[in-house]
């Protein structure tokens, strides 16, 4: 994707800093959608941590986590592209074909350009945030099916998430329910398929829409004197060509990703199976956690993941404090709350070289998230 234009000082694509803003409170917001926030995170553990709930708890979960990432990206889509999205409706009308062959031919060829195009731009967007390497499939041209309903992406951030985000791209345009499916055709390559379907019924009214109350903060950030995004994202690696990200310091993958995604289908769990989940959560991030990290980037000061913090948008440390026995932290505007503590127990129990840990946390009547672990 050598066609992203990227800042020329720092190298981070136009499409982050013209989307997000790094805010004090830990937060980014992104600009046409105040109310709504992203994360930029380290998005190896994703669909890890979601096997690990599955497994911890006997419980399948993918359907809920597409269908809640689902409905955010689809709502993302039609505000970024109402244009095209317009022309398209107009054309295909009511009916809503599903064949190329069922559209008039004076304009079949118009039809395919605002598919192309609409593609690129999907395709440019989920290339800058992370997502990995996009394309059509060579397999619609055997189909009499619409081209941009086929896609195989190499190294996705999470085939779980992807696969909700190409259904909700495709259903803004067609402006119509669709139902995904995927396979792995070799390695880490995924094929992905929208076919016309209705959504799982007993989801209608539940995930509803998730927001976060915000709380002024802190924070400051030293930012690139041209694009203004944190210079510590400037310095990651964006490899448009694959889709990846990659925190140098670290050689962990990174990924922008609403949070909403997560927290709201893990309070979902909870209220359908009980208080028990939280836990499972907690623990399957610590699991991963441990297996995916380093103990140094624990032996740090609390101002050290203040910033560790703010820059990926969880939120604003306010307290912290730490020994070899005890660690004990606070998080204003907090996102993926229970990812957080079961990382905060990972890097502990990494520091101190300790096999397991006690834990307790809890929400205060303001909202921050009060994290305390024990060896």
């Amino acid at each position: 994707m050598s066609d992203i234009e990227r800042c020329p000082a720092c190298g981070v694509p136009r499409i982050i800093s013209g989307s997000f803003e790094w805010t004090d409170g830990g937060i980014i917001s992104i600009k046409h959608s105040p109310k709504a926030r992203m994360v930029f995170y380290e998005s190896g553990n994703i669909d890890n941590v979601f096997r690990g709930i599955e497994e911890l708890i006997g419980v399948p979960i993918e359907h809920i986590a597409v269908e809640r990432k689902r409905r955010d990206t689809r709502r993302f889509m039609e505000r970024v592209f109402p244009e095209l999205i317009e022309r398209l409706g107009t054309i295909l009308g009511e009916e809503r074909p599903d064949r190329v062959s069922s559209i008039e031919p004076a304009r079949l060829e118009e039809v395919l350009e605002i598919g192309a195009v609409s593609n690129r731009q999907a395709t440019a967007i989920g290339t800058a945030y992370g997502y990995g390497r996009i394309r059509f499939s060579d397999l619609w041209e055997l189909w009499d099916a619409f081209p941009w309903r086929t896609q195989i992406i190499r190294n996705p951030y999470s085939v779980i998430f992807f696969s909700a985000d190409m259904l909700a791209t495709v259903e803004a345009f067609e402006q119509r329910d669709l139902q995904v499916r995927y396979e792995e055709v070799s390695d880490d390559t995924f094929l992905l398929a929208t076919v016309p379907g209705e959504h799982p019924i007993e989801l209608a009214e539940r995930l509803k829409r998730r927001s976060y109350d915000v709380k002024a903060g802190d924070i400051t950030f030293e930012t690139c004197a041209e694009c203004g995004v944190p210079v510590s994202v400037g310095l990651c690696r964006w490899d448009l060509d694959a889709g990846t990200i990659t925190d140098p310091e670290t050689g962990r993958r990174m990924a922008f990703f609403d949070p909403a995604a997560i927290d709201t289908v893990f309070e979902d769990l909870e209220a359908e199976l009980g208080e028990d989940v939280p836990e499972a959560i907690i623990e399957a991030q610590r699991r991963y956690g441990k297996l995916s990290m380093s103990a140094e980037n624990w032996r740090r000061s609390g101002y050290d993941f203040k910033s560790w913090n703010a820059t990926r948008g969880l939120g604003n440390m306010t307290a912290f404090k730490a020994d070899s026995k005890q660690v004990s932290l606070t998080l204003a505007n907090p996102s993926m709350h229970l990812a957080m503590v079961g990382m905060a127990k990972a890097l502990y129990e990494l520091a101190w070289g300790a096999e397991s840990s006690t834990h307790e946390w809890h929400r205060t009547d303001e909202g921050d998230l009060v994290i305390h672990i024990e060896l």
